[in-house]
């Protein structure tokens, strides 16, 4: 794919964005009137986009390819239990800082569209399997059902703040990324979790 052919699609993402926003109601969002708006072709949006829900998926999985990337590079460096629990961590802070200005409609639409909330819990799935990974790693001697309790735990905690994250003011969200690590990490130094 072509630069110009990625530039349309983040064209379309971004219009079907604004348009939600401002009509607030995801039935009036087509593609028909994002042509007209980006004054291109229905059929140019069509050779990317068969309906408005692929247009919100696509931009769901793009941001999170883009993340996992990030992250697999992070802990494929990793060799000691320190590495580790940097990748655990940096992971939040490239997650909080690719946020975009649109993450909460985004959130949203991840959690309302039938398509969305399938890759949703297919890459929640993903998500619990490397912060198991790097727990097992980051924080050695676990035995099997407490390493189990505390990824899926870690997993629930980290979809509860993507939750709260994108509903607050980008100036803000560093502290609590900041609160948020300072208290999975005091619940992965217990051992035996409580």
């Amino acid at each position: 794919m072509n630069i110009a052919s990625n530039n349309l699609k983040d064209k379309v993402v971004n219009k079907a964005i604004s348009s939600l926003r401002k009509n607030k109601r995801i039935e009036q969002v087509s593609i028909p009137a994002i042509a007209a708006e980006l004054d291109v072709s229905i059929e140019e949006i069509s050779s990317f986009y068969t309906t408005t829900e692929d247009i919100f998926l696509e931009a769901q999985k793009k941001d999170w390819e883009s993340l996992h990337r990030f992250w697999d590079r992070h802990i494929k460096k990793s060799k000691t239990p320190g590495d580790f629990k940097n990748s655990f961590e940096i992971f939040f802070e490239k997650f909080v800082d690719s946020l975009s200005k649109d993450a909460d409609l985004r959130l949203e639409l991840s959690c309302y569209l039938p398509k969305c909330i399938k890759y949703r819990d297919k890459n929640r799935k993903r998500v619990k399997q490397k912060f198991k990974k790097l727990i097992n790693k980051g924080w050695p001697g676990k035995d099997e059902k407490v390493l189990e309790r505390q990824s899926e735990l870690v997993t629930i905690l980290f979809y509860g703040f993507i939750d709260h994250i994108v509903h607050i003011p980008k100036n803000e969200r560093t502290k609590i990324l900041r609160d948020f690590r300072n208290m999975l990490n005091l619940h992965l130094q217990d051992r035996k979790f409580f």
